[in-house]
């Protein structure tokens, strides 16, 4: 089937493919890097409300669930980055049919395998959290949590799912919208829930499951209420009637999302693992470097938003058959993610403490975040670029080699913070992950260059 190029297509969706490399990237990726921050908004305010209204247990409670929902939430957003190759691929090439036949494929298959996850982590939470070293009473605090959010773990899918999609089909700006308004919701929410009402940690979770229904339910109106929309993205529009798993397209996503989920889940995994080496330390420390992490993940909202779109960029472009612009999108994705760590790099080398001060007063809670975020801004730059060297290898529809190089780290981090973490404490976490950082930027940053030299696609 011919690409269908109508007017409204070449002025907004089709931009990627037919504008200047670096402000197309950077026009589509902005809304993807608000909707990433305010993403992280979700887990901040959660943190600010624990920490502020509800003291030490539920804050270490909420810190040791976080890494669990992390490795679940990576394997529902990995997934959903390997649908979106195949439906960007579909939408730079005008194949609308390819492109219906595997959003519905998607959804349905996604949906069931959301439940499923669902189930298992109700399941064996506790057990997971128990076998860390956590203590009873921060566990069954975590469970108070875990057990409303991991019940409304659909939502979540169907979220991530929709704004991937729209994305993958040049639309970056609904899904940003969308998430403003449902941070914003959520963040009254658990001033009201908690700080008001008096639910306690179970209200932080009730408000974000129930943003989370607001997200997902406006997104599905986009798709079908959107009367502008372009020729290609009416192909999103399916009835509901109209709903159908192909096996054979089902195939063709599992080949393309395994590989990117259990590459997502890895690094979360490995965040789990590492979390239970730090139980020993007591509560302040482990809730100091979680609160590291969640500041660490704010930061990384640019990287990731570019690498997003370098995604979006590179598989529209091989689908359009332009690969000769995939190399000029990659290297302005560099120039503008090294541009930008110099500020981050500045921030957590400079105020450490005002970063950690918004989650806890607690002055063994800030010293342990500052000695983390303090310490890793010095390696930023490396984590931006291999970030980056990840996006470039979703683009081209090799992920199993981004999941071997996720696997990789973990891999050397893990067995690293073992051995150091005794000696330095959380300075030995931050040697650990520098290490990898490093390692893998060198190899995987390096074959990216020669890939694009040999122009393998």
């Amino acid at each position: 089937m011919k690409p269908v190029k109508t007017q409204a297509e070449n002025h907004r969706t089709r931009r990627l493919l037919t504008g200047r490399p670096l402000p197309s990237l950077l026009y589509f990726a902005l809304p993807i890097i608000c909707g990433n921050v305010f993403q992280q908004l979700y887990n901040i305010v959660d943190a600010v409300v624990v920490g502020n209204y509800l003291g030490s247990l539920s804050l270490a409670g909420i810190s040791v669930a976080a890494p669990l929902m992390d490795v679940l939430y990576a394997l529902i957003l990995g997934g959903c980055i390997g649908v979106s190759v195949l439906t960007g691929r579909a939408f730079g090439g005008g194949d609308s049919d390819h492109l219906r036949s595997t959003h519905t494929t998607a959804l349905l298959g996604g949906a069931g395998v959301t439940l499923l996850l669902s189930a298992a982590g109700l399941f064996f939470s506790r057990s997971i959290l128990l076998a860390q070293g956590v203590s009873e009473e921060t566990a069954a605090e975590a469970m108070r949590y875990l057990n409303i959010i991991l019940a409304g773990l659909l939502f979540s899918f169907l979220y991530n799912y929709l704004a991937a999609l729209l994305r993958s089909c040049g639309d970056s700006r609904s899904p940003f919208l969308v998430l403003l308004c449902a941070s914003t919701l959520h963040a009254l929410l658990d001033v009201l829930l908690v700080g008001k009402l008096g639910l306690g940690i179970r209200g932080v979770a009730f408000s974000t499951v129930f943003s989370q229904v607001l997200s997902s339910a406006a997104l599905f109106l986009i798709i079908y209420r959107n009367t502008s929309r372009s020729t290609m993205q009416e192909a999103l529009a399916v009835p509901l009637s109209a709903l159908h798993f192909s096996p054979a397209i089902g195939r063709e996503i599992l080949a393309f999302s395994w590989a990117s989920a259990m590459q997502q889940a890895v690094v979360c995994t490995g965040r789990l693992l590492i979390q239970g080496m730090l139980t020993g330390l007591g509560n302040e420390v482990l809730s100091g470097y979680n609160m590291g992490m969640r500041t660490e993940q704010f930061l990384f909202c640019f990287s990731q938003g570019i690498s997003a779109a370098l995604v979006v960029s590179i598989s529209q472009n091989l689908g359009n058959g332009q690969p000769d612009r995939v190399k000029k999108f990659y290297f302005s994705a560099i120039a503008s993610v090294l541009a930008a760590s110099l500020f981050t790099c500045s921030l957590c080398i400079f105020f450490p403490g005002k970063l950690i001060g918004i989650f806890s007063k607690d002055p063994a809670v800030v010293a342990a975040g500052i000695a983390y975020t303090g310490t890793m801004g010095f390696a930023y730059p490396f984590s931006y670029c291999f970030e980056l060297a990840q996006g470039f290898f979703r683009g081209v529809g090799k992920l199993r080699l981004t999941m071997i190089a996720s696997l990789t780290q973990i891999l050397l981090r893990v067995p690293l913070s073992y051995v150091l973490i005794p000696r330095w404490q959380i300075h030995g976490i931050c040697a650990a992950v520098i290490t990898g950082w490093v390692l893998l930027t060198f190899l995987e940053g390096g074959y990216s260059l020669y890939y694009l030299r040999r122009n393998r696609f």
